[in-house]
Formats: structure tokens, sequence, C-alpha cells
């Protein structure tokens, strides 16, 4: 029995650790911005695990809303974290925030899915059958709305802004609907199990995030972009949830199966053991030689090689180049893999388990935010996160399932049992 999953931990646990933010704040360099920081990360999180649970079940309007307020707070702490140049102090309240948004988000979530009945498998939503799909979406209120008011703003910007932020707002419009488009559809696989569904997704979500990343850090994250860049992750993500349930549905990928695995008696071929472990052995190839290669290669095609700077500010002395990338190999592979760890664990009826991923997490995901924040005009990154971040999915979906076959943890809550009246004959 999961002791953590009462009411009153609930609550006490994610004000303990704004408390604690706050207590931390008061001995940074400047207490004003620690605040700030702190309450834009517990923002963040709540928003983070709200969406990622509605996410995998099927709610478009509560998906959407979730989306609007989870991409908003990602560009409120990176605005700040850019802006304090990844002030390495900030990391104690990043993670205070994280323990008490995610936390807060997953009493949120459950309420509003035990409210309007949502489940995790899109496989039973009728809705989802050929034929009726696009009327679904017709029906959607939010589509339009995200739709609309994306297109307006897109319009105004364009009439209205520099030739520079314009041209930036077209953009960041492009990448923001294919980065949550894919990001949403690889959430869902990896929270499903089919790995070569999770390498496909992964490898594209990793191209469109690292890409958009970077150039946002490279323009400062402007302010003039935060309304555009809310809208288009929100509608993209929202479509990618939208895809993903169909193609579920198609091949009938449903999230909890692993857990009835145990109760098989069967034994996997060799060749069936080599058809799951072909993504990870794939990926390993290509990244190892991109790492070993990168330099002559870039050299051979005429290219200049970046000076890149290691992810902890605190450290000024210079470090071979082959190092850093070695280090931000293995930062983008436990953040990807404790993502998935966490993700599926913030979706599952056990916050024991939920708990016991986030500080590690908030470590690692503060060093890669950190990472792109100093390194904001290095692209010759990119393969690296993107094919470290895949295998990291990988590795994070196998750990996960193995936890979650041990504490039988589950994605949707389980329906209370309605109580036997016992009766007395007379």
């Amino acid at each position: 029995m999961d002791l953590l999953n009462g009411s009153k931990s609930k609550y006490f646990i994610p004000f303990f650790f704004f408390v604690l933010g706050v207590m931390v704040a008061t001995q940074l360099r400047d207490f004003y911005e620690a605040v700030v920081f702190l309450i834009a990360s517990i923002g963040q999180f709540t928003a983070y695990v709200f969406v990622s649970r509605l996410r995998q079940r099927g709610s478009f309007f509560w998906h959407a809303i979730a989306g609007l307020a989870a991409n908003g707070m990602w560009y409120a702490t990176s605005h700040i974290l850019s802006a304090s140049r990844a002030y390495w102090m900030l990391f104690a309240v990043y993670v205070a925030g994280l323990i008490a948004g995610r936390l807060f988000g997953v009493g949120l979530a459950q309420y509003i899915e035990k409210k309007y009945q949502l489940k995790g498998d899109a496989t039973r939503d009728d809705r989802l059958a050929p034929g009726k799909r696009m009327d679904y979406i017709r029906r959607e209120p939010m589509f339009w709305v995200l739709t609309i008011g994306l297109t307006a703003y897109t319009l105004y910007g364009y009439s209205y802004f520099t030739p520079a932020i314009a041209t930036s707002l077209l953009i960041v419009v492009g990448l923001g609907i294919l980065q949550n488009f894919f990001y949403a559809v690889n959430t869902r696989a990896s929270q499903r199990g089919h790995n070569w569904y999770i390498a496909v997704t992964g490898i594209l979500s990793g191209i469109t995030f690292s890409v958009s990343a970077v150039y946002l850090f490279s323009k400062g994250m402007p302010a003039a972009l935060f309304i555009p860049y809310t809208l288009s992750t929100a509608l993209g993500s929202t479509m990618g949830a939208f895809f993903s349930m169909i193609f579920e549905r198609a091949k009938k990928l449903r999230p909890d199966t692993h857990l009835e695995e145990i109760k098989r008696t069967n034994v996997k071929t060799m060749a069936e053991v080599w058809r799951e472990r072909l993504p990870y052995v794939s990926i390993f190839i290509l990244m190892g030689a991109y790492i070993l290669l990168q330099e002559p290669l870039f050299r051979l095609m005429g290219f200049g090689v970046s000076q890149l700077v290691f992810p902890v500010s605190a450290v000024t002395k210079p470090i071979p180049r082959l190092i850093i990338l070695l280090t931000a190999t293995i930062l983008f592979f436990l953040d990807t893999a404790l993502h998935t760890l966490t993700s599926r664990a913030g979706n599952r009826n056990h916050t024991g388990y939920h708990i016991s991923t986030l500080v590690p997490k908030g470590t690692v995901d503060f060093l890669r935010v950190s990472y792109l924040a100093l390194n904001d005009r290095i692209f010759d990154i990119i393969p690296v996160a993107v094919l470290a971040g895949c295998l990291g999915s990988l590795y994070g979906k196998d750990v996960a399932e193995r936890i979650e076959r041990w504490l039988q943890a589950r994605m949707d809550i389980p329906e209370e049992q309605p109580k036997l009246k016992l009766i007395v004959s007379k």
C-alpha cells in the first residue's frame, strides 16, 4: 500500500517544499529573482504533470488548457534562466519547485479525471472509429480557439512587429507546432511500450525540440514570442495526441499491458528479442560514430567546429571538447530516461514511486536547460542530443516497466468497489 497517497500528504508535501524553496531563496544573490523563479517552476511543473496525465486520457479540452499553462510556464522559467545566465545556485529552488508543482499537479489532475471519467486507454474511445474522426475534431471548440487565436496573433505580429521579430514569430510558430506534435506522440508512445514507435517518434521529437529550444535561447527568449509559442505548442500537442490515439487504436496499443505479462508463460524467441533490441543497438552505434567522427567530418565538409561550454556555469577552467561532448551525451541520455520514468510515475497511482524520481530528474533537467542556455548558438550538438535522448527514452521505459510490475502501479485510478451490505434475517 502507498502510504503517501493520503489526502493530507497530497497537500502537505507540496506546501513543505514551497516553504523550503522560499527559505533557500533568502540565501541567494537576488531574493526577488529566486522567488519569481520558484513560483514559475511550481507553475511549470504543476502544468507539466497535469498536461502529461490529460494527454494520456484523450480529453481535447483539458489537454489544451493544460498545454497552454505548461508551455507558457516553460517559456517563463527559461526566460528567467536565460537572463540569469544559468546561475547555478538556482538549482535548489528549481528542484523544490519541481517537487511541489508535480505533486500538486497530480492531485489536481486526478480530481479532473475522476470528475469527468477520463480513461487512459484510447482503444476504447468510439469517437476515434473510422468515419468519425474528422467530426470529432470539427466539434472541438478548443481546436478552433487555438487555430483562430494563433492565426490572428501571427497576422498582427507580421503587420506591426519589426521584420526580424516577425520572421522569428513565423519560425517559432512552425517549430512550436512540430515540436509538441511529435513530443505528444512520443510521450504517449513511451507509456505504451512499443520500441520502434518510441524510437522513431523520439528522434523526431528530439530534433524539433532541440532546434526550437536553441533558436529561442539564441534570441534571448523575447516576450513578444511568448503568446505565439504558447498557442502553437498547445495546438501541436493536442493534434499530436489525437493522431497518436488513432494509431494506438489501429495497432491495439494499451498502456498497462506490461503488468499482464507476468501471468504469461510463453518464452520469447531469439529473433523476437533481437527485433526488440535493434532500435537500442542502431541508435547507440550512430551516437558513438557521431561523437568520434564529428570533428573530422565537419572539417571535411568545410564547416568550423564551435567551442562548447560546460553545463555548470561555476566551472570556468577550460575543458577538452570531447569531454564536454561526452558529458552532454550522458546528460541528455539521463534527462530523457528520467523524464520517461518521471512521466510514467506521475501517470500511475503510486505517490511514493513518483516522489522517488523527482530529485534526480530535477538535477539533470536543470543541467540540460543550463547547457542549452550557455550553448545557445551551438547547432552541432543537436544530433547527440537527439540520439542520446531517444536511447534514454527507451531505457527509461524499460526501467519504468520493471518498477511498475513490482509495485503493480497502474495508469487509471482504481474504481472504488461498492460496499457489500450484510442482510440479517430475523
